[in-house]
């Protein structure tokens, strides 16, 4: 008898899509066929809203989580929940992290992901002297491309008035010293914001109480779900609440060893379609 949940929820990257950025034929078919069993799809995923739809390309999700779980959106893109970072503590987060030369963006209700052009320029100056960046060249990462550039002080105003709404600000370094140094600096935040990861090179700081496990649970009070009939599958230190809390916890044969230490089951490697797989072995083809 295969496992039975009735909402299946998914990371993007390093669980549901592989090393490019992808959501496979394989994965798309496997999914289907959940679906057509009755089991609500959910995408809960550290992206925004717009960047999350580039490499699903239109797969019908019943809904989505998005920045971790700021924002969350009905099947047709309506946003029917999201929790916003105090403008005043952003803005002095942007002044605090423009003590060193790193990649950092924010990203705000719209689906914008904006990036201090003062700071952008910065780092391409940096990147000419060294195109590795410690070893990985950032050019070649979707979110460097996707950015959106504006002035520091036009940002600055821009908040002082409200006229944007961030719900998370993303931080990425190859160095993990320099990381550390970034979880030192919002250290100051820590009662007013959540600080995780969606992988090793990378920070993310989100209003305080925001996790993707609490986007999920509209969709578990929406449906009248349980969750102990919620299957979760994840790879990293974002992923933690939503795998403590649900009765199928799936952590990916990539994941960190403390990630895995969370799950009940683990599904093969994310390159090699380990959603897909783990659906069939478990799910679909148990019946």
């Amino acid at each position: 008898m295969g496992l039975k949940p009735r909402l299946a929820a998914f990371d993007m990257d390093g669980t549901l899509l592989n090393k490019e950025s992808q959501m496979t034929e394989t994965t798309k078919k496997a999914c289907l066929e959940l679906q057509q069993q009755g089991c609500k799809l959910v995408l809960s995923t550290g992206r925004t809203f717009g960047s999350a739809q580039i490499p699903i390309d239109a797969f019908p999700f019943d809904g989505f989580v998005c920045s971790n779980g700021a924002t969350v959106f009905e099947s047709d893109g309506k946003m029917v929940h999201q929790t916003l970072l105090p403008n005043d503590l952003v803005a002095d987060a942007i002044l605090t992290l423009r003590q060193e030369v790193l990649y950092y963006e924010l990203h705000d209700t719209a689906s914008n992901r904006w990036m201090i052009q003062e700071d952008r320029e910065r780092l391409e100056a940096m990147l000419e002297e060294d195109t590795s960046l410690e070893g990985i060249s950032i050019r070649k990462f979707a979110f460097y491309k996707l950015a959106r550039v504006i002035p520091l002080q036009e940002m600055l105003e821009m908040l002082s008035k409200a006229e944007t709404k961030i719900v998370k600000l993303f931080i990425w370094h190859s160095n993990p010293e320099l990381l550390e140094w970034v979880r030192e600096k919002l250290v100051p935040w820590n009662s007013q914001v959540n600080i995780t990861s969606s992988g090793r090179h990378n920070v993310e700081m989100l209003p305080q109480g925001v996790s993707k496990w609490e986007g999920l649970l509209y969709f578990c009070n929406k449906w009248r779900i349980r969750p102990e009939e919620v299957m979760v599958f994840g790879d990293a230190e974002n992923d933690r609440e939503a795998l403590s809390a649900a009765g199928y916890a799936v952590a990916m044969e990539n994941a960190s060893p403390e990630i895995k230490e969370l799950a009940k089951y683990i599904a093969p490697h994310h390159d090699d379609d380990g959603v897909a797989q783990f659906i069939r072995q478990q799910i679909t083809e148990c019946e």
